[in-house]
């Protein structure tokens, strides 16, 4: 089985698949960057889908194009990013435009800054620095503005998603309220590690490769 994954903002898609193939390693995963989600959706290749944080919003954005049998697994997933949507962000919109500019002026702070906000930092998340050349820091910006505009809704009844009572970016009750389907991981935050292996139980199209 191979399963495609939709990595979040400023997270290395290697790194996401790494994770993913740490708790299924039986199945095949690839990863890549919302800015590479349309044209991997695409090209198929892949048994089932996987998003991570601005990954699962990409990924609730293209619901109707995704055909129904498709498995969709969904790690701290976004409904919409700004608190003042109240969809489950924690984040203000004033927050992200502040990040934006930070990003431009210092791209490595601001991912770092964003790294140790997420609980992601102690995981080595921040990119090396010959990573943030001028076509990965305009991505990396256009992500922000997408994290800043976009909205979903709820997803089709066959998705399934985790996400961490503590996460200090969503408000997991506040997502529950609008997906009641999603599972409340306790005591998890916005790392990827424990949503998934909270999802290896119960993800059951990954069941048997386990």
């Amino acid at each position: 089985m191979n399963c495609l994954w939709i990595s979040g903002w400023s997270v290395p898609p290697g790194w996401l698949a790494a994770q993913a193939a740490a708790v299924w390693p039986r199945v095949a995963h690839r990863a890549v960057a919302v800015a590479d989600a349309e044209s991997a959706l695409a090209a198929g290749n892949y048994d089932a889908l996987g998003g991570y944080s601005l990954g699962t919003l990409w990924l609730l954005r293209q619901a109707e194009k995704i055909p129904a049998p498709t498995p969709v697994v969904l790690i701290a997933p976004i409904l919409a990013f700004p608190a003042e949507d109240g969809k489950g962000g924690r984040i203000s919109r004033a927050q992200l435009r502040a990040q934006r500019r930070d990003l431009r002026e210092d791209a490595p702070a601001a991912v770092l800054a964003f790294a140790r906000l997420a609980g992601l930092a102690e995981l080595g998340i921040p990119a090396p620095p010959d990573e943030f050349n001028p076509t990965n820091v305009a991505a990396l910006d256009a992500g922000l503005g997408w994290l800043e505009t976009w909205t979903a809704s709820a997803p089709p009844a066959s998705w399934q998603g985790w996400v961490g009572e503590a996460d200090p970016l969503l408000d997991a009750a506040q997502v529950h309220e609008h997906w009641p389907a999603v599972r409340v991981v306790p005591g998890a935050g916005h790392a990827p590690g424990p949503l998934l292996r909270a999802a290896a139980a119960e993800f059951t199209p990954f069941a048997s490769t386990r």
